[in-house]
């Protein structure tokens, strides 16, 4: 997740090195939110049509999200998607349903909830500037706190604290989370697979994101096609696990770019203007 000076770095090819044919096996996209569909923060119009552009032509999206529950118990319902994965991999929401089903067992959400808790507060003995997201107390598997002004050097301390505690730790171009030790993205994605679209195989899924915290996602054990939005280059030297391809544009224009690409392969004539 963070710089290692180590290991060989593999940088992304451009997209439209990805072949029409592999574009044409991919039929669920799963993608991470902030940063990846958001412009600025926020939704486009265009990116609202390429979701329902790809609905149209067959397409299943599944966001994949650091957000809290609370968070996306509204979104899921919103958009056209078929589910969001919440917490870095803790909850899922099927799309249509009000409860969330548990990714990650949690015997006793109070304890759980209290050594998060805990944990933060040894954070901040080092860390006395770190700020608990306004989000938190949406929040069910994991604890977050701002990532803003923290360096990559302070973010790796705060992975190795978190270690020490039996806690895992990542981040994002939003928030840090303290979480639990296997939780991510990908072993979410995975299981929600097998679970709820087993019609699918890995390979016919293509992962999307733009963060540290999506690094699970890029990695080829697990999904073969992997796409970076531009803007992940800002954390291309503390990503072991690197997008196959990336786009030329950054954010929800990066996604729209990729919708086009997915699109006109599959001989749709849909034409994203971004």
């Amino acid at each position: 997740m963070y710089s290692h000076p180590n290991f060989p770095v593999e940088h992304p090819l451009p997209l439209k090195q990805l072949s029409a044919a592999s574009f044409r096996n991919i039929r669920l996209i799963a993608t991470d939110m902030d940063g990846t569909l958001t412009k600025e923060g926020k939704f486009s119009a265009t990116l609202l049509q390429a979701l329902e552009d790809f609905a149209a032509a067959g397409i299943k999206v599944l966001i994949v999200t650091g957000r809290s529950a609370g968070w996306m118990s509204g979104l899921s319902h919103l958009m056209p998607v078929v589910g969001a994965i919440a917490e870095n991999g803790g909850l899922f929401y099927p799309s249509g349903h009000d409860q969330p089903v548990t990714l990650t067992p949690i015997s006793d959400l109070e304890a759980h909830r209290q050594s998060l808790g805990e944990a933060f507060e040894e954070l901040k003995l080092k860390f006395p500037q770190i700020q608990e997201s306004a989000d938190n107390r949406f929040r069910i598997t994991d604890w977050t706190f701002d990532v803003a002004a923290l360096s990559p050097s302070e973010l790796q301390i705060l992975s190795n604290l978190c270690q020490k505690m039996n806690w895992g730790f990542t981040y994002s171009n939003v928030q840090c989370h303290i979480k639990p030790q296997g939780q991510d993205k990908a072993v979410g994605l995975l299981q929600v697979l097998r679970e709820y679209f087993p019609e699918f195989s890995p390979a016919q899924v293509l992962t999307v994101g733009d963060s540290p915290n999506d690094e699970s996602l890029f990695n080829q054990d697990h999904f073969s096609i992997s796409v970076g939005v531009a803007n992940v280059l800002k954390y291309a030297n503390q990503l072991q696990h690197q997008p196959t391809y990336i786009t030329t544009a950054a954010e929800g224009k990066g996604f729209c770019e990729l919708c086009n690409y997915i699109l006109q392969s599959g001989e749709i004539q849909h034409n994203i203007h971004f």
